[in-house]
């Protein structure tokens, strides 16, 4: 039976990795009608909080969007990016990890991407480098983010343990951070020049590279658009301030509920403020992605929360004297679930409870988040398709790194090593925090 568990859900990941964007949640779905009508496993528990935080977040920037806060804050980055050229390989992965650690989601960081492939494509770098960089930046900052999902689940469980919010951050956000910088100088690394590769000079010829330069606005940014960063910066403030000082203001709030009322709130009185028409919100392009990021998370994370939900039990049995040996091993649990489960929300809040219950310390929990941002074995990730689709120059081309087998492609490497190295900082960190 558990074989046959087993093969359900790798083949209900394998059908997704071929549909890709909504259809790895309708594959979810499918699988889930297998489980409970033909296998009959009862229905594991939705990732209600996870889908509440995401939701009003995207929300909040939605409104930020139609309030032309996004591109505000696009136009900055693409300065900063165009004025600095031969940086990019820094600066990219930079401003995704700052972009996602401000917005609790990676959904902000494609908005810079095409600007990344066309920035490094104008300067001779090859763009599969400063793109697979950001991407893992993008997914790595999740864990620095104080208003993921990922982060509210964790901290759930942490904060029973007596950590407070100071302690958890001081830990997660320097040790992904310098994964983010490891991963940043092995992606630099990867490929042979541009001019070099054969794929390149061949879609040269072709014709199929385009070396324009797409047009900048020059036009100067509205009081609208700068109103609603602003707005939403002081909601993510806000946020951080009432889980900081939590024992001194002495609310009982949990953080997904803190997280939930703030950014609904922040998205009304941008709404009201920068005068958003509120029929346009649902047309906004981070609404449509945030919309699809749901349905993902609602159809493949609930077929793997039901499947393994069912032999938690076991799990319990052969993991605890495991984990209390090694703890290290945690890590690898976390790493291996979220590169299944395709959300680090999903992977917190079904695996750090489950954490708890086996006697892992705090500290373990901690230096380990950090791995629960592998999203990136595969290609098919939403962020990491897009940034291979915005690519014309076929650096992602190439047999060696074209995901013919799963895990042969540039985004692999850089966020595999890049763990490896912030997992041990982790509990550096960990260790002397708490």
């Amino acid at each position: 039976m558990i074989l046959l568990e087993t093969c359900l859900l790798l083949g209900a990941i394998i059908l997704a990795a071929r549909l890709g964007g909504i259809g790895v949640g309708l594959a979810g779905g499918l699988g889930m009608a297998i489980a409970v009508f033909v296998l009959g496993l009862p229905p594991g528990d939705i990732p209600v909080s996870v889908i509440l935080i995401i939701m009003s977040v995207i929300l909040a920037l939605s409104v930020m969007q139609q309030a032309g806060g996004m591109s505000y804050m696009v136009n900055m980055a693409e300065k900063m990016l165009r004025n600095h050229p031969k940086h990019i390989n820094i600066l990219a992965p930079a401003t995704t990890f700052i972009l996602t650690t401000l917005a609790g989601t990676g959904y902000t960081a494609m908005s810079v991407l095409n600007v990344i492939q066309q920035v490094a494509k104008e300067n001779g770098v090859r763009p599969s480098q400063p793109l697979s960089s950001a991407v893992v930046a993008s997914q790595i900052a999740i864990t620095a983010s104080p208003i993921s999902a990922a982060t509210a689940a964790m901290y759930v469980v942490v904060e029973q343990m007596g950590v407070s919010f100071g302690a958890a951050l001081s830990v997660i956000m320097p040790a992904a951070l310098f994964g983010t910088i490891v991963a940043s100088i092995i992606a630099s690394r990867q490929g042979c020049e541009l001019k070099d590769d054969p794929i390149f000079q061949e879609r040269v010829k072709k014709g199929l590279v385009n070396f324009t330069p797409e047009a900048q606005k020059h036009q100067e940014p509205t009081l609208a658009a700068k109103r609603s960063v602003w707005l939403f910066l002081a909601g993510v403030i806000f946020i951080v301030a009432l889980l900081l000082f939590k024992p001194m203001i002495g609310h009982d709030l949990g953080s997904r509920d803190i997280i939930v009322i703030v950014m609904l709130l922040t998205g009304f009185i941008t709404a009201m403020v920068c005068k958003v028409e509120l029929t346009s919100i649902k047309k906004a392009p981070i609404f449509a992605d945030g919309a699809e990021s749901l349905v993902v998370i609602l159809g493949i994370v609930w077929l793997s929360s039901t499947i393994i939900g069912v032999h938690i039990p076991e799990i319990k049995e052969l993991a605890g004297d495991l984990l209390s040996e090694y703890p290290a091993l945690l890590a690898v649990v976390f790493f291996g679930t979220s590169a299944l489960l395709f959300s680090q929300g999903a992977t917190s809040a079904l695996l750090v409870p489950i954490a708890a219950s086996l006697n892992v310390d705090p500290v373990t929990i901690l230096a380990s988040f950090v791995a629960v941002s592998a999203l990136y074995m595969t290609n098919i990730y939403p962020t990491t398709a897009f940034a291979i689709a915005t690519d014309d120059t076929g650096s992602f081309l190439d047999k060696k790194w074209n995901g013919s087998y799963i895990i042969n492609h540039p985004f692999f490497l850089p966020g595999m090593i890049g763990i490896v190295a912030a997992v041990p900082f982790g509990f550096v960190l960990a260790n002397m925090v708490l």
